[in-house]
Protein backbone atom coordinates (compact mmCIF):
# COMPACT_ATOMS: atom_id res chain seq x y z
CA UNK A 1 0.00 0.00 0.00
CA UNK A 2 1.24 3.49 -0.81
CA UNK A 3 2.11 5.87 1.99
CA UNK A 4 -0.22 8.61 3.13
CA UNK A 5 0.79 12.11 2.09
CA UNK A 6 -0.78 14.80 4.24
CA UNK A 7 -2.62 17.59 2.46
CA UNK A 8 -0.90 20.17 4.67
CA UNK A 9 2.44 18.96 3.26
CA UNK A 10 1.09 19.27 -0.27
CA UNK A 11 -0.10 22.82 0.39
CA UNK A 12 3.34 23.70 1.76
CA UNK A 13 5.21 22.06 -1.15
CA UNK A 14 3.32 24.04 -3.81
CA UNK A 15 2.80 27.22 -1.78
CA UNK A 16 -0.92 26.57 -2.14
CA UNK A 17 -4.04 27.97 -0.58
CA UNK A 18 -6.82 25.81 0.88
CA UNK A 19 -10.18 27.05 -0.40
CA UNK A 20 -12.17 24.37 1.45
CA UNK A 21 -10.93 21.72 3.88
CA UNK A 22 -12.82 18.45 3.43
CA UNK A 23 -13.04 15.56 5.83
CA UNK A 24 -9.93 13.71 4.54
CA UNK A 25 -6.49 15.04 5.41
CA UNK A 26 -4.35 12.80 3.20
CA UNK A 27 -3.97 11.26 -0.25
CA UNK A 28 -1.97 8.29 -1.51
CA UNK A 29 -1.58 9.12 -5.20
CA UNK A 30 -1.91 11.94 -7.74
CA UNK A 31 -3.93 11.81 -10.95
CA UNK A 32 -3.43 14.73 -13.33
CA UNK A 33 -5.33 15.47 -16.49
CA UNK A 34 -6.91 18.26 -18.47
CA UNK A 35 -9.57 15.84 -19.69
CA UNK A 36 -11.98 14.76 -16.99
CA UNK A 37 -13.03 11.76 -19.10
CA UNK A 38 -9.46 10.44 -18.70
CA UNK A 39 -9.70 10.79 -14.92
CA UNK A 40 -12.80 8.58 -14.95
CA UNK A 41 -10.63 5.68 -16.14
CA UNK A 42 -8.38 5.68 -13.06
CA UNK A 43 -8.34 2.69 -10.76
CA UNK A 44 -6.31 4.48 -8.09
CA UNK A 45 -7.96 5.30 -4.77
CA UNK A 46 -7.51 8.08 -2.22
CA UNK A 47 -6.21 10.44 -4.90
CA UNK A 48 -5.38 14.08 -5.35
CA UNK A 49 -6.83 15.31 -8.63
CA UNK A 50 -4.41 17.81 -10.17
CA UNK A 51 -5.78 19.98 -12.97
CA UNK A 52 -5.77 23.44 -14.48
CA UNK A 53 -9.52 23.28 -15.08
CA UNK A 54 -11.51 25.33 -12.59
CA UNK A 55 -15.10 24.48 -13.43
CA UNK A 56 -17.57 22.49 -11.37
CA UNK A 57 -16.91 19.56 -13.73
CA UNK A 58 -13.60 19.01 -11.93
CA UNK A 59 -15.38 18.71 -8.60
CA UNK A 60 -18.05 16.40 -10.00
CA UNK A 61 -15.36 14.18 -11.53
CA UNK A 62 -13.40 14.13 -8.26
CA UNK A 63 -16.55 13.03 -6.47
CA UNK A 64 -17.22 10.26 -9.00
CA UNK A 65 -13.73 8.74 -8.61
CA UNK A 66 -13.66 9.17 -4.84
CA UNK A 67 -10.82 11.71 -4.82
CA UNK A 68 -9.88 13.01 -1.40
CA UNK A 69 -8.76 16.41 -2.73
CA UNK A 70 -8.43 18.63 -5.77
CA UNK A 71 -5.43 20.81 -6.57
CA UNK A 72 -6.11 23.52 -9.15
CA UNK A 73 -2.90 24.80 -10.71
CA UNK A 74 -1.94 27.75 -12.93
CA UNK A 75 -3.41 30.44 -10.66
CA UNK A 76 -6.60 30.70 -12.69
CA UNK A 77 -9.64 32.37 -11.10
CA UNK A 78 -11.89 29.81 -9.42
CA UNK A 79 -15.60 30.47 -9.44
CA UNK A 80 -17.52 30.55 -6.18
CA UNK A 81 -19.74 27.78 -7.62
CA UNK A 82 -16.75 25.44 -7.88
CA UNK A 83 -15.70 26.07 -4.28
CA UNK A 84 -19.30 25.79 -3.06
CA UNK A 85 -19.75 22.42 -4.77
CA UNK A 86 -16.51 21.13 -3.24
CA UNK A 87 -17.78 22.29 0.15
CA UNK A 88 -21.17 20.61 -0.42
CA UNK A 89 -19.42 17.35 -1.33
CA UNK A 90 -16.84 17.84 1.45
CA UNK A 91 -13.85 17.53 -0.89
CA UNK A 92 -10.74 19.54 -0.10
CA UNK A 93 -9.95 22.08 -2.79
CA UNK A 94 -6.54 23.76 -3.03
CA UNK A 95 -5.21 26.32 -5.49
CA UNK A 96 -1.66 27.21 -6.47
CA UNK A 97 0.04 29.56 -8.92
CA UNK A 98 2.44 27.10 -10.54
CA UNK A 99 1.74 25.39 -13.88
CA UNK A 100 0.55 21.78 -13.71
CA UNK A 101 3.86 20.24 -14.82
CA UNK A 102 5.88 22.21 -12.26
CA UNK A 103 3.33 21.41 -9.56
CA UNK A 104 3.70 17.71 -10.33
CA UNK A 105 7.46 18.04 -10.01
CA UNK A 106 7.20 19.54 -6.53
CA UNK A 107 4.68 16.91 -5.48
CA UNK A 108 6.83 13.98 -6.67
CA UNK A 109 9.29 14.30 -3.79
CA UNK A 110 6.44 13.86 -1.29
CA UNK A 111 5.25 10.63 -2.85
CA UNK A 112 8.58 9.04 -3.77
CA UNK A 113 11.06 9.98 -1.05
CA UNK A 114 12.65 7.03 0.69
Amino acid sequence: MRKKVLLKDIVKAVNGKVLHQGDCDYVRWVVSSGLMSDVLTTVEEEILLLSSLTTTQVVRTADMVGAHAILLACGKPISPDTVALAADLDITIISCEMPVFETGHYLSSLFFEE
